[in-house]
């Protein structure tokens, strides 16, 4: 795959009958490997943290004494870990025999796409998260005596122990995270790939400023 990348970059992003100094055509070849390896590699580290975030963090919930939200919570962190991975595949199935120019347009393209994708699974995720997130809280004050007490003789309606009110607040949350998912997923995905994703527009821009 490597080989063919390689072969991609050698025919340049232009047609073979472009009028454009070689040494132009090269650079730019070269610098759009540069920033597409980047991205790949940036993509790779941050399916490995999640991976190691997400052992770790069921460790710590049933270090809290809530196990199974734990075990909930890997499962969620294995989902994110596999909508990265299919997003990486998918920025590996397109056309070696392509210019560099539309190769790297086409990288683009799909790049966009796969995030579009990506949102729509990842808008269920933010709120089961935050909802998991709560239980080890539940647990403590349920467990410690003197917060127990108090949740009893406050005279709110309880259910499984809980004021009913936090319950309606916790899930009004989730409803909030629920409808804005894409724009909390596109916020998080801009926020470590913002500066790469720029690059990758400015040369395409560059490149058909040239091609003009």
């Amino acid at each position: 795959m490597e080989k063919s990348i390689e072969t991609i970059w050698k025919k340049g992003f232009l047609e073979s009958d472009a009028l454009v100094a070689p040494k132009i055509n090269n650079l730019y070849g070269q610098k759009s490997k540069t920033i597409i390896d980047r991205l790949k590699r940036m993509m790779k580290i941050n399916t490995y943290v999640i991976a190691i975030f997400a052992v770790l963090n069921t460790g710590l919930y049933a270090f809290l004494g809530t196990p199974y939200t734990g075990l909930f919570l890997f499962f969620l962190f294995m989902v994110a870990c596999w909508v990265s991975i299919r997003q990486e595949k998918s920025l590996k199935n397109i056309d070696i025999n392509l210019s560099s120019y539309e190769y790297l347009k086409s990288f683009n393209d799909r790049l966009k796409s796969a995030i579009s994708g990506n949102a729509k699974a990842m808008r269920f995720l933010y709120p089961l998260a935050f909802i998991a997130c709560l239980m080890p809280i539940v647990h403590s004050l349920k467990k410690v005596d003197v917060t127990r007490e108090a949740i009893l003789n406050s005279g709110l309606h309880l259910t499984y122990g809980i004021p009913t009110v936090a319950w309606a607040v916790a899930i009004l949350i989730a409803i909030v995270m629920y409808i804005f998912g894409k724009k909390i997923y596109y916020w998080d995905v801009n926020l470590v790939y913002n500066r790469i994703f720029k690059k990758i527009e400015s040369m395409i821009n560059e490149m058909e400023e040239l091609r003009k």
